[in-house]
């Protein structure tokens, strides 16, 4: 009997925590997911800012140097884009007239298939465009306050990624001295272990669509899709979120090749996004990323849509390296060695990806 309302005090507190959990979590966005992000890239720029460090640049000057180094890399980001969209102003004739040629089409099939007269369904449109255009000012309206709201986070995320960077050391001096004596050699590892995952997971996720990014812009140039590294970059964007990013982001490419390109173009541009998919699946990721976050992937697709659901798309690109954190934890605290071993990937590494990473590790 008392094993039994033991077991249930347990279950309770446990589910408990969880509930408490989640209302944080939900509750709280606004505040944790610029700290989140500015956690994730902190851990990214750790080594960068040790070697300004190292140069005898100091805390303050290593920190904003890693500020800058952010800006300019959105920066260019941002000019690349905003050069390759110039482009497309020029072929707004070409993509009206594409547009208007499909419409025709589409209200032909209609018409066969259904029986509705292009008159009718041109009255359909344009009711429903008079709906739209009632809420209008309401979407404007939250539209502006969203980019308000990410102007603002961006801020946060760089204001909170100065002082992460600038105050590490004490940052981890805490922490060590959380934990007793005897103990603080194995909190020191896990700490270790955290900023390493979570530095590395992004690195890697960024050399992935760096590959990705290239082989779209050839493939695409070499099939004659125009404004081929505009298109590149923006499939590419998407793939931050894992699993659902290579779908959103086929959609762009794709509705160029239809609106722009010929409509032999379509089968060709499938073909480059499923081939570049495949070999980043199957060859970048295993090499770059590997087992680095060492989660289950049933586990994995449960933190990317609890993600989506309590904080969105941030959610769905932070949720999992934050699963990775909370795995490395249960490691190290052997009361949690079972949720550690719950949430460890249990797909072992493939062998050639191994031998591959010996070999550059002599090299």
């Amino acid at each position: 009997m008392p094993l039994r309302n033991l077991s249930l005090r347990h279950t309770n507190q446990v589910l408990l925590l969880w509930v408490l959990s989640v209302v944080v979590l939900y509750f709280g966005r606004v505040f944790l997911i610029p700290l989140a992000f500015a956690a994730v890239l902190a851990m990214l720029l750790a080594p960068v800012a040790s070697r300004l460090e190292r140069w005898h640049l100091g805390r303050v000057g290593a920190a904003l140097l890693c500020v800058v180094l952010l800006l300019a890399f959105v920066g260019g980001c941002i000019f690349i884009i905003g050069v390759q969209a110039a482009n497309i102003s020029e072929q707004l004739p070409q993509i009206q007239q594409k547009l208007q040629q499909l419409l025709a089409q589409a209200q032909q099939w209609i018409q066969q298939q259904f029986g509705v007269a292009p008159a009718q369904q041109i009255k359909f449109v344009q009711e429903q465009v008079s709906k739209l255009a009632q809420s209008a000012n309401r979407y404007l309206t939250v539209s502006l306050k969203s980019f308000g709201g990410l102007l603002s986070g961006f801020v946060l995320v760089l204001l909170y990624l100065f002082f992460l960077i600038w105050g590490r050391a004490k940052i981890r001096k805490f922490f060590l001295q959380l934990a007793p004596n005897e103990r603080r050699a194995e909190v020191g590892q896990m700490l270790n272990e955290i900023t390493k995952v979570a530095g590395q997971y992004l690195s890697g996720r960024l050399l992935s669509m760096l590959f990705l990014a290239v082989i779209y812009c050839v493939g695409f140039s070499i099939i004659g899709l125009k404004n081929a590294l505009l298109l590149s970059l923006i499939a590419v964007l998407p793939t931050l979120i894992p699993y659902v990013g290579a779908f959103v982001g086929a959609f762009f490419p794709l509705t160029m090749a239809l609106v722009s390109g010929s409509s032999g173009q379509m089968l060709p541009v499938v073909g480059v996004l499923v081939a570049a998919q495949v070999i980043d699946n199957n060859i970048i990721e295993p090499l770059v990323m590997g087992s680095r976050l060492n989660l289950s992937p049933v586990f994995t697709i449960v933190a990317i849509v609890v993600g989506e659901l309590l904080w969105g798309i941030p959610g769905m690109i932070l949720f999992e390296p934050l699963l990775a954190v909370i795995r490395i934890v249960c490691a190290h605290v052997p009361a949690l060695h079972p949720y550690a071993f719950l949430l460890e990937d249990e797909v072992a590494e493939p062998r050639w990806v191994q031998r591959l990473k010996q070999l550059v590790h002599r090299t």
